[in-house]
């Protein structure tokens, strides 16, 4: 079995187990699992995720401890989420410019039908 096979098996203990005792085979099946994930999405946006995923690793990289690395990344979560241009803003952009406004977008007329009688019925 492969580590790619095993690193889709794992949960959050055995992740921590070999985090624990074997930092480098964690290091190994981390950057597997997350190349596995970004190649099972659909292409358009692989390219994306891994400009992301490199913005990620570098600030893991450059941060002194792992917990100012997850701050780091936290803080850019949510600064994609509720920063300018975030997701929230684009969310809002949306729903002021009316497209998905409960409003019609133009009248139309109604016209009325007639309901047809089927051959083989007589009316009564």
């Amino acid at each position: 079995m492969t580590t790619k096979n095993i690193a889709k098996q794992r949960d959050f203990d055995d992740w921590l187990e070999l985090a624990m005792n074997d930092p480098d085979a964690f290091e190994i099946a981390r950057t597997e699992a997350i190349q596995s994930f970004i190649s099972s999405t659909p292409a358009h946006t692989r390219h994306r995720l891994t400009g992301l995923q490199w913005r990620i690793d570098m600030m893991r990289n450059q941060s002194r401890t792992p917990m100012s690395a997850c701050q780091a990344i936290y803080s850019m979560m949510w600064d994609k989420l509720a920063g300018d241009n975030g997701m929230l803003e684009s969310l809002k952009k949306i729903t002021n410019e009316g497209f998905y406004s409960l409003k019609p977008l133009h009248n139309a007329d109604i016209l009325p039908f007639q309901p047809r009688l089927e051959e083989d019925s007589t009316p009564s």
